[in-house]
């Protein structure tokens, strides 16, 4: 049963990373982190759903502080331990609520955590729904939500070696992904 709803889960989300192109966009702005690949596919064209929802997204934002913005990118650049490893220094918004899953728990809730909180950083940072606004467009929220399935895949291949194991790990990341790409915009803008 539980390698059935794994497959289903997998053939359920390539379902909806096929509607919606599976495509994002790295902001111009974004730094990689040394030693380390960037993730930025090309962009695909917004499916009509999601285009009705991007008119209401502001594409361009005041600009923040450079230097402020500078060190925002680098922190989000880093890799999950690099990240964990980070001090909170101000005026950043370090708050988390981990990985929050609307009504209830999923899988990998836990093996996911310290990407969720790298996550939580993009958003509670960039966005317009908290103080710093540093990028509240739409390409900036791609860009967090892509960092956000980079650091899960990252983890799935460092806790799980076997591929029965890290395949089932890098579906679920596949569906958490979908999840901010589908239900974050609340939360970010």
């Amino acid at each position: 049963m539980r390698s059935t709803f794994t497959t289903m889960r997998a053939a359920g989300t390539l379902a909806v990373l096929s509607v919606l192109g599976g495509g994002l966009a790295a902001p111009a702005h974004a730094a990689v982190a040394p030693g380390h690949a960037a993730v930025a596919p090309a962009r695909a064209e917004v499916a009509p759903a999601r285009a009705a929802a991007d008119e209401r997204v502001p594409a361009v934002a005041a600009p923040a502080d450079p230097a402020l913005r500078e060190k925002a990118d680098r922190i989000m650049n880093l890799t999950y331990r690099q990240f964990a490893s980070t001090p909170h220094i101000p005026p950043f918004n370090w708050t988390t609520d981990g990985c929050s899953v609307p009504g209830g728990s999923l899988p990998y809730r836990k093996v996911f955590r310290p990407a969720c909180v790298q996550h939580d950083f993009g958003y509670r940072n960039y966005g317009a729904r908290h103080e710093l606004k540093l990028d509240p467009t739409r390409e900036t929220k791609n860009w967090i939500d892509g960092r956000f399935r980079t650091e899960m895949r990252r983890i799935c291949d460092d806790t799980y070696t076997g591929a029965r194991k890290n395949r089932e790990c890098r579906n679920a990341a596949e569906v958490y992904y979908l999840g901010v790409q589908l239900g974050g915009d609340a939360s970010f803008f």
